[in-house]
């Protein structure tokens, strides 16, 4: 079951994304002047394209953060990392998939300047690059193998479990004490959650909190940190509702209730 929801974005959202917005345009914007008046041709045209790229990248990035909000694909029923049925809270795929791409351009980016240094015969220009490209491209061997994955919030009859690119924790219903929503989500916990750890090449990106508290970056979950809040706070209050997780029934009444 799938559902849409439509929210809008927080001032201080809007207020960054425009920001960044004018920020990726100042880049654009001086990545073509380089392109177009750079007395050294190589470096020009090397500062210009990676100026460029990186532009291209933020303008994406932002635009998606700015539409999201608007267009989160809804609560679902689906398995948990743990391979329990959840009540699940998927993260988007873009972000992680820009996180992809970004270092795929970069690599190609560098083994087109290491080409064009050697062609100017300039060694130590192209080994310097080549070494940047192998550099960018390294987190992408974890993409590769499987180890990364967008994953999402995952609440089951036992406890809450997470997914985020290469880390895995969870924790039992028990050792949850309260929840406050925001961007990070704070779970209240009495323990520290169980860790796992798929890979220690980029993808370990969690949000921090303060001791006794567990983040959660809420930002492109599937429904909004308030949704997700209510939820949690619900099976804590109401033990009984957590036997209910991983069911239609509960998908279809986090639907409803969100739609008043």
């Amino acid at each position: 079951m799938t559902t849409t929801t439509t929210r809008t974005s927080s001032p201080s959202r809007t207020a960054r994304n425009v920001a960044l917005g004018v920020g990726y345009l100042a880049l654009a914007a001086l990545g073509v002047a380089l392109l177009a008046t750079a007395a050294d041709r190589l470096l020009g045209l090397l500062s210009g394209i990676l100026l460029l790229l990186v532009a291209v990248a933020g303008f994406v990035l932002v635009g998606f953060d700015a539409w999201y909000p608007r267009h989160r694909a809804g609560v679902v029923v689906a398995a948990a990392p743990s391979g329990a049925v959840a009540t699940a809270f998927p993260r988007s795929k873009v972000p992680m998939a820009m996180s992809t791409v970004l270092p795929a351009a970069l690599a190609a980016w560098g083994v087109l300047g290491c080409i064009l240094a050697a062609a100017a015969d300039e060694p130590v220009a192209a080994v310097v690059l080549a070494l940047v490209a192998v550099g960018v491209a390294t987190p992408l061997v974890a993409v590769v193998r499987g180890q990364v994955a967008p994953g999402g919030l995952y609440l089951t009859p036992a406890g809450i479990e997470h997914r985020k690119e290469a880390v895995t924790w969870s924790l039992g219903w028990e050792d949850v004490t309260g929840v406050v929503p925001g961007a990070p989500l704070a779970v209240l916990r009495t323990t520290a959650p169980q860790l796992r750890t798929t890979t220690r090449v980029l993808w370990q990106r969690e949000p921090s909190g303060p001791p006794g508290v567990q983040a959660v970056d809420s930002r492109y979950l599937a429904e909004d940190d308030v949704v997700v809040a209510a939820v949690i706070a619900r099976c804590i209050a109401h033990p009984e509702q957590r036997a209910r997780m991983g069911t239609e029934a509960a998908v279809a009444e986090i639907v409803a209730t969100r739609a008043r």
